[in-house]
């Protein structure tokens, strides 16, 4: 990578409430962040999950800006509505919420825009906001664009195959997102 990065060389890949990203002519993303704790935060999360195979890696932060691995792909609900559930998907998705588990993550749900999912089907967590703060136990809107695309039930079978033994852990997650105290409409697409 040059020592000397300029803006306007880089491809702007989107922008959202903390700031924006680019893609390097190296092929690195740089996100820019509104405020240095953000990009400390994003940083310190992202050094945290180094030994986990679904999160970029770091490469330098410098103030507010962050440089990390360019992740490619297409969100979750895209990558299922192209290509439907293979087995190896679900298998990737039952791996990540375990391994935010073992990551002791606080806040297993993660928003659809930052799950990608690349051309051979491997999951990578783009945008991990308040892991250990917020408190959400189980994978709601992964379960949302599974029951919207009338896939649980394949996604269950491919669970009793893989990791039976974590059934029930899944069973609880849609009751819990079917409870009524916590229905909400969400779209997707």
């Amino acid at each position: 990578m040059k020592y000397l990065l300029e803006i306007q060389d880089c491809k702007l890949l989107g922008s959202g409430a903390e700031g924006s990203v680019y893609l390097t002519p190296e092929g690195y993303a740089l996100k820019t962040f509104k405020n240095i704790k953000s990009a400390k935060n994003e940083e310190e999360i992202l050094r945290k999950t180094l030994d986990s195979p679904f999160f970029p890696k770091p490469i330098l932060r410098i103030s507010n800006i962050l440089i990390r691995d360019y992740v490619s792909g297409d969100n979750l609900f895209e990558y299922i509505s192209k290509h439907g559930l293979p087995y190896n998907l679900s298998v990737e998705i039952i791996d990540l919420i375990e391994d935010l588990k073992r990551l002791k993550f606080k806040r297993i749900n993660i928003r659809n825009a930052h799950i990608f999912v690349d051309s051979k089907g491997k999951i990578m967590i783009i945008d991990p906001r308040k892991p250990y703060s917020k408190i959400t136990p189980y994978p709601k809107d992964i379960i949302k664009i599974l029951v919207k695309l009338h896939l649980f039930d394949k996604f269950l079978k491919d669970v009793l195959k893989y990791k039976p033994h974590l059934i029930s852990y899944w069973t609880s997650a849609y009751n819990y997102l079917a409870s009524p105290r916590k229905r909400r409409i969400y779209r997707y697409g």
